[in-house]
């Protein structure tokens, strides 16, 4: 496995995503996602999968993987070209470079894609890359797992207390 020093723009070229006030959004199953991750649906897509999204301002370092035909809003920033990148690899590594991302925009922290071109990463091989990429998507998947046990969990002990507390029926 060899590591070469290169920019981002090297790995990934990302684009502004697309206007779509919701007033013309129609009904539909095609995620629509901005800055914050999926924010609605609509009956038409602006990109193809894989999709890698982050805000452009606001929730910076956010980065969200889509596996569905999806509309990048203009609140955001997507991947159009991988450049031979795996793109699950591109989104770890996207979200990596903008953990600690300083914004020059004073009152809302936001992001210029020219200038993330230009920032220095390091890449490896597609091979090496997919390795990385679903060692990380597998604790990704138990995370989430673990997240939705919680809520699960939370919404037992809310209907609990209810039970007990609210309506008196102790067993």
């Amino acid at each position: 496995m060899t590591w070469k020093n290169c920019t981002l723009g090297d790995v990934i070229k990302l684009q502004r995503g697309h206007d779509l006030p919701e007033r013309l959004r129609a009904d539909g199953s095609v995620p629509v996602v901005s800055s914050a991750g999926i924010t609605g649906r609509h009956n038409a897509a602006k990109a193809e999968p894989p999709g890698v999204v982050t805000g452009r301002y606001g929730t910076i370092g956010e980065v969200f993987f889509l596996d569905e035909p999806y509309w990048p809003l203009n609140t955001a920033l997507y991947v159009v070209d991988f450049k031979g990148s795996d793109p699950r690899f591109a989104a770890y590594l996207l979200r990596n470079v903008l953990k600690n991302y300083k914004s020059e925009k004073a009152a809302v922290p936001g992001v210029d894609r020219n200038v993330l071109h230009l920032l220095k990463v390091q890449s490896t091989d597609k091979f090496t890359q997919q390795k990385i990429a679903s060692i990380l998507a597998a604790y990704d998947d138990l995370i989430e797992n673990n997240r939705r046990r919680i809520n699960l969990m939370k919404e037992a002990m809310r209907l609990l207390y209810r039970e007990w507390f609210v309506y008196l029926r102790f067993p």
